[in-house]
């Protein structure tokens, strides 16, 4: 299978070396200036002589909502460099300046109010880049781009921005340092470069180049073009930042314990276009707690990775199938030390990941408790023809002492752009723990085509019962059972004056795949049951359904989408038809109070009853801003789960606050308060609730004052009887000090 995966791919790869990127830089071309005297002061203000001297760049044109059109208010930028810098200035017009949306949020949470923002491809291979965004208060925000036009939001770079609002709009001016980038060490070199602009109240966006069948996503193959920057040089290359931690905690019975620790982070570009990371002993104090969700699967919810060593480069290790879920390192064990290479090599991307867990010290209760592993992942991708690549990942987990264990799954995989709104990718992956190695492998193929109107795409995919990756990565699946599926989507997106209609579709076939060992463990946890007599392992499960919406501009509604969806399930006990369908609305987000609402019915297969039910749910989400540094977000969602009679055997209810106020851009109070309540099969309420207090300031870049205090509680059995009792779980203050020292 491998070898015919391997044969078909050259054989697809060989015809469309005829789609590659047109060579030469088109019409849109911005010349860098050339900065020999003072540098321009970042103030927003654009009074400085090198804005007098740099060639101005206009004539933007709609993406959103005419298509084609002039701006209804131009922009204007000009780009001038150094030997270390590069500096952007923008003048965006704006003939009711009174009415610029314009919100001071915390860093990347600017989409709430009028953007600009810019695209930047340093190392010129018109498939990764970089964005970099303001609003009118200044607030940062910036990404990495790759594959042409996948996103990782964890990048964050060291730069600089100010904002202005004035008589004739606003102005933005950044400076950026060559050190966040990756590029080549040409002696001239050939930027890609693109700009985008949001006028929030009128929901425009326009573009100075950026008009592609591809719809709003901006492609790194289809950026104008900076010329004329030469001898320039990355700069600083070795970043050093130790922290120091001092707290106390405290759990229910126990005394308060001090806490007292250090660790350090060092970077160090290995090229201009690779670097290298290790860490020791981080600390993660300032991370917020996951956001709990109502779920009624079988399944765990997948969290987001918000730990700043492991967010940053994730996207090299990125694959169709999840092998490498960051969340793993560390979730049963202190994680002593890591290391971490990522970065371009020519045509090849490279990532390589290394971390220890465990516990300090020898103790043979700390090492009971604490697991100690060996985590690993190697990833080597290489770019073919304009836009597209084929790449490798391999994963390995190795635990050692008493609980010797290994897990190391890996695959091949591949991105292949046909033309501009084409795209074929697909993997395939394989498994292997101790024991037998047989019906092991997955793979995957999904051939896609989108345009700003149409999108559509047909997938196909086994997984065989003993592929198994939740060691390393996150798949949801049963142990030894498998499925093979053929999945269709397409949906439709025209513009009805101002506003947008979307309609889509979605249709799957699936069979189950089991293996022996499957329906013995399930009989040995279910002694009381037996097999439906409509169960048979050839079954064909089915699903099809069809959502339509509306998205509004420069009214207060924002959008409205509704759907509904049929499908055939066929488990272990029953099989059954199940509808699910419900709408979501949206109020304009522009607006001092904002509110969203999901209603949700479905009939589901209850797996702690193995039998099917049904379940409603309610989610309400809101964000009140009494000014522009000041935001509330709450977040509410209520469920019950039904019997075959209809009668209510669970209740479901998560609620999470969040307040923050921000003094400056660079410093701010949080507040976070989650609850947690349900009763699951008419059984006792089991409850918990979690506050959190964080207090930031960033006094240089990367440098930060942290200033943390957590509490949980959560319901515990009283004595020998049934009932159960609120208690402390544990509490927690600590302050962190972080300083970044560039050599």
């Amino acid at each position: 299978m491998l070898r015919f995966a391997l044969v078909l791919l050259l054989f697809i790869s060989y015809p469309i070396l005829l789609l590659a990127h047109p060579e030469g830089a088109g019409e849109h071309i911005v010349e860098a200036y050339r900065i020999e005297g003072e540098p321009p002061q970042i103030d927003g203000l654009l009074d400085d002589v090198v804005w007098h001297q740099a060639q101005p760049r206009d004539g933007f044109i709609q993406l959103e909502p005419a298509r084609g059109a002039p701006a209804t208010d131009d922009t204007e930028f000009r780009i001038a460099y150094d030997v270390h810098n590069i500096y952007v200035a923008f003048r965006c017009y704006d003939a009711e300046p009174d009415k610029i949306v314009n919100r001071m949020t915390r860093r990347g949470d600017i989409y709430a109010s009028d953007v600009i923002s810019f695209f930047i491809d340093p190392h010129h291979d018109h498939r990764t880049g970089y964005k970099f965004a303001t609003n009118p208060a200044g607030v940062q925000s910036d990404n990495y781009r790759y594959e042409d036009t996948q996103r990782d939001s964890n990048w964050k770079g060291i730069w600089w921005v100010e904002s202005n609002i004035d008589e004739l709009g606003w102005t933005a001016e950044f400076k950026i340092p060559f050190s966040n980038f990756r590029f080549t060490d040409k002696l001239t070199q050939i930027w890609g470069f693109d700009v985008e602009r949001v006028n929030r109240r009128k929901s425009e966006v326009t573009v100075w180049k950026q008009l592609t069948q591809a719809g709003v996503v901006t492609r790194m193959s289809d950026l104008g073009h900076i010329m004329g920057m030469q001898d320039i040089a990355t700069g600083k290359n070795f970043e050093i930042s130790p922290y120091l931690l001092g707290g106390g905690a405290s759990a229910a019975n126990t005394d308060i314990s001090r806490q007292l620790g250090t660790g350090l982070d060092v970077q160090y570009s290995l090229t201009s276009a690779l670097k290298a990371n290790i860490t020791f002993n981080p600390d993660f104090a300032q991370v917020e707690a996951d956001q709990l969700e109502i779920n009624l699967t079988r399944f765990p919810t997948r969290f987001p990775e918000k730990r700043p060593f492991f967010v940053e480069g994730n996207s090299f290790f990125e694959t169709p199938y999840d092998l490498m879920f960051s969340r793993r390192i560390g979730s049963r064990g202190n994680i002593l030390w890591g290391s971490k290479v990522t970065g371009k090599v020519g045509d090849y991307s490279i990532g390589v990941l290394g971390n220890q867990t465990g516990e300090f010290g020898s103790s043979d209760t700390a090492s009971s408790v604490k697991e100690a592993a060996w985590f690993s992942a190697v990833r080597i991708k290489r770019d073919i023809l304009k836009r597209s690549n084929v790449g490798i990942l391999f994963v390995n987990k190795e635990q050692g002492g008493s609980d010797r264990f290994h897990s190391r799954v890996g695959g091949v995989d591949m991105n292949l752009a046909l033309g501009k709104t084409y795209h074929l990718s697909g993997q395939y992956a394989g498994s292997f723990h101790p024991g037998d190695d047989n019906d092991n492998m997955a793979y995957t193929v999904d051939f896609a085509q989108r345009n700003y109107l149409w999108s559509s795409n047909i997938g196909f995919e086994r997984v065989a019962p003993n592929f198994e990756i939740n060691q390393t990565g996150f798949l949801r699946k049963e142990r030894n059972r498998g499925w093979q599926r053929v999945q269709m989507r397409a949906s439709y997106s025209p513009h009805w004056g101002k506003h947008q209609f979307s309609s889509g579709i979605i249709a799957h076939l699936s069979q189950s795949l089991y293996t022996p060992t499957y329906f013995a463990e399930w009989q040995a946890r279910n002694p009381k049951l037996s097999l439906s007599s409509e169960f048979d392992e050839d079954l064909f499960r089915w699903s099809a359904g069809v959502d339509v919406g509306m998205d509004f501009r420069e009214i207060l509604l924002d959008d409205i989408n509704v759907y509904y969806f049929q499908s055939r399930e066929a488990e272990l006990t029953e099989i059954f038809t199940a509808d699910r369908y419900g709408f979501e609305i949206d109020t304009n987000s522009t607006y001092p109070i904002a509110i969203g609402i999901a209603v949700d019915f479905a009939d589901y297969f209850n797996f702690r009853r193995q039998q099917s039910g049904k379940q409603r749910s309610i989610t309400f989400e809101s964000t009140v801003r009494p000014q522009s540094n000041f935001s509330i977000e709450l977040e509410s969602g209520y469920a019950q789960s039904l019997d075959l009679s209809g009668e209510i055997d669970g209740r479901f209810f998560v609620s999470a606050m969040r307040a923050t106020y921000l003094f400056t851009r660079e410093s701010f109070l949080r507040m976070f308060v989650q609850a947690n309540r349900e009763r699951e099969l008419s059984a006792e309420i089991h409850q918990s609730y979690l506050l959190s207090f964080l207090f930031g300031w960033e006094y240089s870049p990367k440098s930060h004052l942290f200033i943390a205090y957590n509490e949980a509680w959560g319901d515990a059995p009283v004595g020998t009887t049934a009932g159960r009792e609120l208690q402390l779980e544990n509490r927690v203050i600590v302050v962190k000090v972080t300083y970044l020292y560039n050599l």
